[in-house]
């Protein structure tokens, strides 16, 4: 895991490296090649030797890498061409580069990792960039009147930029839709991000974009499979993801919460390992509803691990500017701030750590898959008496402390009356478009992204079709969005094993009646996992990895809210009415409606404004 930066043009001495510090402590250097600079921060994972430092270039010196993440199978690439390249290190680093010199821009079909990384061919003049399919590690760029950046993170382009790009305000609206912004925006005009499966190629002054992997090509591939043999081929796909994982030159250990997808990690960690696993979870200190400790320990029991429970007080106030700090723009998602704290008490430990996220989007766990088979058993009711209920329940009253079922009912039953790809938008959203026209002085209509993705697939299954919409979505722009810039900040690597693109390209293939099967979801992995994990386990209901944001609310951040959401600064910053958020924070502190996110994604807002614009 690294840091990686390159431009196309003359900047004096800048501090771009020094500001991308915390993705690789270990060496930093940058080099100039025709007219590029390419830089390059390195946290030192596998191969030690100083000739794995980055940039890299080719033994003929005609081509320069700068690489961040991990591939794999690089061993296996290694083989397969070393009769035609003589290797100076054992790094996945050097494997890459020669293989885009044997294969050209076809060498991403073979990687099977988590990775960003640059290419400049000095014959050619072009440079080549690539993201990973899933969208794992970030790259962003920019391209303005003929200059080029890209980086790990904004703001290393924004120190090489002579001014500050204009704010999106577009994305500000999305922000606050879905608390985060879609790809390829960032919250600056000028800057993007390159989508997951996408390559960039920049030659002759121009730049093109291309998909290179789609999941919906791998629809249906798999059904000729019976339950069985999908199981069998499901294991060896799991076994393969993690042992290769498990490769490392640093101590290496598994994120464990007691829940379904850490467990699955944990079991394979262990049948491929010939020492005690090394594991680590995290606790509450004054919050047990939404602790996992007990279950943890009891698989830490079942599995002999070296297991170490961190119980967290953490101080909200003092960690939301650096969480801002390390996204360069408003993330409202405060799941955020406990990756950032394991991460930080892990390192520690450990430099490298598995973890099970992607297996919802995957297998099926999610409640708004088992919410898309309610409604396919009731499409055909009239909408009209959908409409008639959510005036009756608009008054029950939410919890703010963890218990979602109130929420989610409402949710479902107001937007029973709208079309599919309407309906999904608003599970899956927070701030609707009825409350930003109350919130904002000057509401815009703007770029609905899920539900765009949505009406894009033309599959008709609902369950499949979520999936994929998730995939495409929530799972890059928000967990694995935060799985990067939360452990980056500490120097700490984390590695997914369940969203291995030859498992997600497996179980796209499947017969969806398989992720959610009498009304069991996750069918197929609690199937594969019968007597191999305790029962209690498989069958316990999903709590998910969850601050408790009610509680804080009304503790350590009550001082936020008065200072960030007074009256005084939302009428100086000047966007949104007062009003409206009076009501808002009066509807969550009276118990009629959670609206801890919405209150939380205003102060990340607010304090994005203090650190990048003000």
């Amino acid at each position: 895991m690294c840091g990686i930066i390159g431009f196309n043009f003359f900047k004096e001495q800048s501090s771009y490296l020094n500001l991308m510090h915390h993705r690789g402590p270990d060496f930093s250097e940058s080099f100039k090649i025709d007219n590029f600079t390419f830089g390059h921060n390195r946290l030192s994972i596998v191969d030690h030797n100083d000739e794995s430092n980055q940039p890299m270039f080719s033994i003929c010196r005609n081509y320069v890498i700068v690489f961040n993440g991990e591939v794999y199978n690089h061993n296996e690439l290694r083989n397969q061409i070393k009769s035609e390249f003589n290797f100076r290190t054992n790094s996945d680093t050097e494997v890459i580069l020669n293989t885009y010199i044997k294969f050209g821009e076809k060498c991403l079909d073979k990687f099977q990792g988590m990775f960003s990384f640059a290419i400049y061919d000095k014959k050619l003049k072009k440079l080549f960039c690539a993201r990973d399919r899933i969208g794992i590690k970030p790259l962003n760029y920019y391209f303005k009147d003929g200059k080029l950046i890209f980086a790990s993170e904004t703001k290393a382009i924004l120190d090489i930029l002579d001014s500050k790009p204009k704010i999106d305000y577009q994305a500000i609206l999305q922000y606050l839709h879905y608390l985060y912004v879609p790809e390829p925006n960032t919250i600056f005009e000028d800057i993007k991000k390159l989508p997951p499966g996408h390559s960039l190629v920049y030659q002759n002054g121009e730049i093109k974009i291309n998909r290179y992997w789609n999941i919906e090509n791998y629809i249906g591939n798999s059904q000729h499979l019976n339950e069985i043999e999908i199981i069998e081929e499901l294991d060896k796909l799991i076994n393969d993801s993690v042992s290769k994982r498990m490769i490392a030159d640093v101590e290496l250990g598994s994120f464990l919460s007691g829940g379904l997808d850490s467990s699955t990690i944990l079991y394979y960690m262990s049948k491929n390992s010939s020492k005690p696993v090394n594991t680590y979870t995290l606790g509450f200190k004054d919050a047990k509803k939404y602790d996992e400790t007990e279950d943890a320990k009891l698989l830490s029991e079942y599995f002999g691990t070296n297991h170490n429970e961190i119980i967290i007080e953490p101080n909200i106030t003092s960690l939301l500017p650096k969480m801002v700090k390390h996204f360069d723009e408003p993330f409202g998602n405060p799941t955020s701030l406990l990756i950032h704290e394991l991460t930080k008490e892990t390192k520690k430990f450990a430099t490298v750590a598995l973890a099970g996220d992607g297996g919802d989007e995957i297998f099926g766990g999610y409640p708004r898959y088992e919410a898309l088979n309610l409604y396919s058993k009731t499409k055909y009711l009239p909408k009209q008496l959908f409409k008639l209920l959510s005036s009756f329940i608009k008054f029950l009253p939410e919890s703010s402390s963890g218990n979602h079922q109130i929420r989610r009912i409402k949710t479902f039953i107001n937007s029973r009356s709208k079309n599919e790809s309407e309906m999904y938008e608003d599970w899956i959203s927070y701030f609707s478009d009825k409350e930003m026209k109350l919130l904002f002085k000057n509401f815009q209509p703007y770029k609905k992204t899920v539900q765009e993705v949505w009406d894009n697939i033309s599959h008709k299954d609902l369950i499949l079709k979520s999936s994929i919409v998730d995939i495409k979505t929530f799972l890059p722009n928000n967990l694995l969005h935060y799985g990067d810039a939360m452990s980056m900040a500490n120097s700490f690597e984390v590695r997914f094993p369940l969203i291995d693109h030859h498992i997600v390209e497996f179980m796209t293939g499947v017969d969806s009646n398989l992720r959610i099967k009498n009304n069991n979801k996750k069918y197929l992995l609690k199937k594969l996992l019968k007597n191999k994990l305790p029962e209690q386990i498989i069958n316990k209901p999903k709590l998910g990895f969850n601050p408790p944001m009610g509680q804080w609310l009304k503790t350590d951040l009550k001082n936020l809210i008065n200072e960030y959401l007074s009256q005084k600064t939302v009428q100086k910053r000047g966007l949104f009415n007062y009003r409206f958020i009076e009501d808002i924070l009066k509807e969550n502190f009276k118990g009629r409606r959670d609206r801890s996110l919405h209150i939380w994604s205003l102060i990340v807002l607010e304090e994005w404004f203090r650190q990048y614009y003000d």
